[in-house]
């Protein structure tokens, strides 16, 4: 919360201070008069005596430049390799077309400039325009804070200046007070000055630095205070930077408009609050990137992380008085405070804005992970405020009469999956109840946590979100929730040799259950986290990924509302735009012997595949198999029997020159009702090892597995699936469990088991459990086989798992068989 307001005498003091080291510079070295426009000067600070700036004959001190009053076209390039000691000042303005350019010449390392712990910029320029700065290593270093910059724009002229680029540049270890005011104590500080009538700025890039050290902030485009009237600085970009451990926040803009914050990437910021003298403006809390007062600003593929403040501490933070903020494509991973900050309203002095509450808030296709901590970062922080995913400071800005009013929250993926880590999704400093509405749709929430959600006013909008691990009683109603893991690729990042790192650890498996299961969210973006489309009409996917999981299997929901590629196959079944189970339209079969094929290509000899798929009939007791052959071994395939859809695991492995195998979908014969099938997918493993032992009982004895309760079940020659053997358990409170270990933290696995119940209409659990998340289990009620597919995730230190068969309640027996654990790759 950035929202201390005091005057500005240390703001004005570093205008002095520089003022004077520029007065006292032009006493020792005579003025020159302008130079013609498109001259190089040269500075070599290595050499013996001053020259005349050319490259013959260079300059070999700061004061020359210093003196100098620069025109259109000029450059002023520093020898590569050598380093320069004081404050740069130089004079002048380029034009539109003709910057004048700072940069180097030579081979070698960048040319250095150390201020040598002088308090002001390291570069100033006043009132100046058209400047192109570039190629330089800045540091100002000292023991103790003062009002210290890398590079010092400032506009005074009460008009607007134009361009300033800053690019390229190395800039580390600047002492500035890291609690207080952001242009003064910052790697580029871009300043608008109090005037009548108001300064500002147009087009000013900083791109492509890195910034290492800097108290308090990396990059600042900003008033030099609060209260500048509603006047914006126009076209800003600030881009691709890298930025490590500044002493507060990594990149601020206020009063801009139509600012552009993309591709930097920050860590490690906040550890330090350092104020000036009392009296002047101190403000210890900090954030990554934010923006205040500002309208149309756009912040997206950045990276955020490690962010140790405890009085904010988020990766991202939008403000006060903000009007169409755009969040999207962004990574954040354990910054203390959460992943975002939102603040309401409230007045500070003489700022007009600061009243008025942030609408078009969008936040969108971004990544969270293991936010609400600092583990597995190099320091850590305490919070004084809590944490949260969203980590509102009061209640929900709301605006009245705003076409937006208030806060859109889609397609984003959360991952909270740290022991004991209680982090909210939804939180406010004010409690476990605030005022003001918002809209969370189409949001992946994986949760091993124990945080939850605060409650809203009436009108808030819940829908589509996906909701896994631990279901606290204050997760949000949700009709269309999903609740099954969302099968992250490599979730937590935990398996640094993986293909899929970084954002990309998000992607999923083309089993997915947020595969078109998400709702139609209008002006959309049109793109997702990774580039994929996003469509306006068709059913997206909830998350931050809308690809397909590199599915296999072509047209895999039926959306194109056709069949093409999938061929029929005996009675013609039809794609229909009713029964879907995601999206709009699924497969439907004729009554009996019906059914389609598609021919998978390209496949790999002597490799194992998942087939997944999910399908339905609408006559209870009839069945519909999803399947495969001609693959190179024997036709195999799942039976699903239920008027509800149930998801079908075939696993399947080629031959030893097969590249080829065909899946379907089949209503068996001897029916009177349709089947439906809807959403398969193909994707091979990298290993299909079962990790149960004695999986189908077939040794005859109960052995690794244990009772799981005081009521016997056994393992008997009888209602076996496969094979022999099967496990029988008791009729009521009875079964049995094996504790799987030498599983992978952080992996994602299938189980499958199959059940059946004696008596019609009792139940049969398959389920897994002390696996680091909330205990998952599929029950049957058939007395025939049914499959029991179940994915889950292991906790962030958990490498064990506990699969089981259980008989609840009932007068007969249950029966269980042929157990597979495998893990996704």
């Amino acid at each position: 919360m950035k929202r201390r307001r005091t005057d500005r005498p240390g703001v004005r003091a570093s205008r002095i201070l520089t003022l004077l080291s520029t007065l006292a510079g032009a006493l020792l070295v005579p003025a020159t008069a302008a130079h013609a426009a498109g001259t190089a000067y040269y500075v070599d600070c290595s050499a013996s005596s001053n020259g005349s700036g050319s490259q013959s004959s260079p300059w070999n001190a700061v004061g020359s430049v210093n003196s100098t009053t620069f025109g259109a076209g000029d450059s002023i390039l520093f020898k590569a390799g050598t380093t320069c000691t004081g404050q740069l000042s130089p004079g002048g303005s380029g034009a539109s077309g003709s910057n004048i350019s700072i940069s180097s010449y030579g081979s070698g390392a960048k040319p250095v400039i150390d201020a040598n712990g002088a308090t002001g910029p390291v570069i100033h320029l006043l009132n100046q325009q058209y400047w192109d700065i570039g190629g330089l290593e800045l540091t100002n270093a000292a023991s103790s804070p003062n009002y210290r910059s890398g590079v010092l724009a400032e506009n005074a002229s009460g008009g607007v200046l134009h361009h300033i680029r800053v690019h390229d540049m190395n800039i580390h270890h600047i002492s500035g007070y890291s609690g207080g005011w952001y242009a003064t104590n910052a790697g580029v500080g871009v300043q608008t000055n109090h005037t009548t009538p108001a300064s500002t700025w147009d087009d000013v890039v900083i791109e492509n630095n890195t910034f290492d050290h800097v108290d308090r902030i990396a990059v600042a485009v900003t008033p030099d205070g609060d209260g500048q009237g509603t006047n914006q600085t126009t076209n800003t970009v600030i881009r691709d930077n890298t930025i490590t451990y500044s002493g507060a926040d990594d990149i601020l803009v206020v009063k801009n408009d139509g600012a552009l914050i993309e591709g930097n990437k920050a860590g490690y910021g906040g550890a330090k609050e350092d104020c000036p003298p009392s009296g002047q403006y101190c403000n210890r809390a900090s954030a990554g990137i934010w923006m205040s007062g500002s309208n149309d600003t756009v912040v997206q593929n950045n990276e955020v992380y490690c962010h140790v403040d405890g009085a904010d501490g988020t990766g991202f933070d939008v403000d006060w008085g903000n009007h169409n903020t755009t969040f999207q494509y962004n990574y954040s991973h354990q910054n203390i405070g959460g992943f975002m900050l939102l603040m309401p309203p409230f007045t500070i002095a003489n700022e007009p804005t600061s009243t008025v509450p942030s609408d078009g808030t969008v936040i969108r296709y971004n990544i969270s992970e293991n936010d609400g901590t600092n583990a597995g970062c190099p320091a850590a922080g305490t919070p004084t405020h809590g944490t949260g995913v969203f980590h509102f400071v009061g209640n929900i800005p709301n605006k009245s009469g705003s076409s937006v009013a208030v806060p859109l929250i889609y397609n984003n993926s959360i991952y909270v999956n740290k022991s004991g880590l209680n982090t909210p999704v939804l939180y406010s400093r004010r409690g476990s109840s605030v005022t003001g509405t918002l809209s969370f749709q189409n949001n992946a929430v994986f949760n091993y946590g124990t945080g939850g959600y605060f409650t809203t006013s009436a009108g808030s909008v819940y829908s589509n979100n996906l909701f896994y691990g631990n279901h606290p009683s204050s997760e949000p109603a949700d009709a269309a929730k999903v609740t099954a893991d969302p099968q992250f690729r490599n979730p937590g990042n935990a398996n640094s040799s993986s293909t899929y790192t970084g954002t990309s650890a998000y992607q999923v498996h083309p089993s997915s259950p947020v595969i078109r299961a998400g709702t139609v969210i209008s002006s959309n973006g049109g793109k997702d986290a990774f580039g994929n489309t996003v469509s306006a009409t068709a059913a997206p996917n909830i998350g931050a990924y809308n690809g397909t999981g590199g599915n296999l299997v072509s047209n895999a929901g039926f959306e194109s509302g056709s069949m093409s590629p999938w061929t029929n196959s005996g009675a013609a079944p039809s794609v229909t735009s009713s029964n879907a189970r995601t999206g709009t339209y699924a497969l439907t079969t004729a009554a009996s012997g019906s059914g389609a094929n598609q021919a998978l290509t390209g496949l790999s000899p002597n490799t194992t595949y998942l087939l997944t798929g999910w399908a339905k009939v609408a006559n209870a007791g009839e069945t519909l198999a999803i399947g495969v052959k001609s693959f190179g071994g024997t036709e195999t395939y799942t039976n699903i029997a239920t008027t509800a859809y149930t998801q079908a695991a075939v696993l399947f492995t080629t031959g030893s020159s097969n590249t080829t195998a065909t899946v379907y979908c089949w209503k068996n014969t001897g029916g009177t009702g349709a089947g439906y099938c809807d959403d398969l997918a193909v994707e091979p493993l990298s290993s299909a090892t079962n990790a149960i032992t004695n999986p189908g009982f077939e040794t005859g004895a109960l052995t690794p597995w244990a009772q799981s309760t005081g009521t016997a079940s056994s393992v008997v020659a009888s209602n076996a699936r496969t094979g022999t053997y099967a496990l029988r358990t008791g009729v009521s409170a009875s079964g049995a469990i094996q504790t799987v270990s030498g599983l992978t933290s952080s992996g994602t696995y299938l189980l499958a088991g199959w059940a059946k119940a004696a008596t019609a209409g009792e139940e049969v659990a398959v389920g897994v459990k002390s696996f680091g998340g909330a205990e998952t289990y599929l029950r049957t009620s058939t007395t025939s086989y049914a499959q029991q597919p179940i994915f889950f995730t292991t906790g962030a230190s958990t490498t064990s798992a506990g699969v089981y068969c259980y008989k609840n309640a009932g007068s007969a027996a249950g029966y269980c068989d042929d157990y597979t654990l495998i893990k996704l790759p």
